[in-house]
């Protein structure tokens, strides 16, 4: 059965029975777009180990597809396989070198999949398909949404909303009032409407009130025309945030002694990171890190 029953229980199935894994990853900011202080930014779309994912933007437009850390092109950090219901967290580590990386604030996600977007120049609602399911979190419980580029956006600040079911299984919700804001020309791997001002949020879509996550979405809305690019909603579960504050010094959570929370990573999970750039950020910037995985 997952999950430890004492510290004690902890200790011995990771020392002698081996039930541990660490994951060494180093994600690069874009490789031709500069991040904007302010704006939140997917970093599964940068180069590195593992890969920059090369899946967003393909398939059926508007129907979802699930991702896992087997999905080719999917950009997820390897967590150490299939164990039988989930893992937790026990530690994670960030640092950067990179002039004007930091202060940032890291976000990791499990991305569950995505709704590619190519009919950008269509206003009004647009129906979405769910003929594939949640992979994880089924039940949409703390499942949030975004949107990213993966081709460069054309000029258009458009009201952005979505009509989707919560977590409670209750149709014909909706993104409140007042609507979030794309950017104009937004670039690729930022999330689309974050930023600074009214009408600017990051890194999620605002659900309805007294909402706690999406299980689907049925539809989106784009008040203007972007002329041109594609968009991605995603939908992601987060798992912690990890701030790095100053440039060469490693940003650590101890998650079982400091923050007694040892997030659960379930098989196939993707496990990505968002980036929260607070400076002006040059393109290739690398970030590296570890994470550290145990299970019972």
């Amino acid at each position: 059965m997952a999950g430890f029953s004492s510290q004690d229980a902890m200790i011995n199935e990771i020392s002698v029975n081996g039930k541990f894994n660490r994951a060494d990853w180093q994600k690069s900011t874009f490789a031709t777009t500069a991040q904007a202080a302010g704006l939140w930014y997917n970093l599964q779309q940068g180069g590195g180990n593992p890969a920059a994912a090369t899946v967003l933007g393909g398939g059926t437009n508007l129907a979802f597809q699930a991702l896992t850390d087997a999905t080719a092109g999917g950009g997820g950090i390897p967590h150490g396989g299939n164990v039988g219901n989930f893992k937790h967290l026990l530690n994670v580590a960030a640092q950067t070198a990179a002039a004007t990386v930091a202060p940032a604030v890291l976000m990791l996600v499990d991305m569950l999949g995505f709704y590619p977007i190519t009919t950008v120049t269509t206003t009004g609602a647009q129906t979405l398909n769910n003929s594939v399911a949640l992979p994880r979190y089924a039940n949409g419980a703390g499942v949030q949404a975004l949107l990213v580029p993966s081709t460069v956006m054309g000029a258009a600040t458009p009201n952005i909303s979505l009509g989707y079911t919560n977590s409670a299984a209750v149709a014909g919700r909706a993104t409140p009032a007042t609507l979030p804001i794309g950017n104009s020309a937004a670039a690729v791997t930022s999330i689309v409407y974050s930023g600074t001002g009214a009408g600017k949020f990051g890194p999620f879509m605002p659900l309805q009130s007294g909402d706690a996550g999406i299980k689907s979405v049925e539809s989106i809305n784009l008040s203007a025309s972007y002329l041109s690019g594609v968009l991605n909603l995603m939908l992601c579960k987060p798992l912690l945030t990890l701030p790095i504050t100053t440039l060469g010094v490693t940003a650590e959570r101890d998650l079982v002694n400091q923050f007694m929370s040892m997030p659960k990573v379930y098989d196939g999970a993707c496990l990505q990171w968002l980036m929260l750039a607070g400076a002006a950020t040059p393109v290739a910037s690398p970030i590296s890190g570890h994470l550290e995985f145990g299970w019972s």
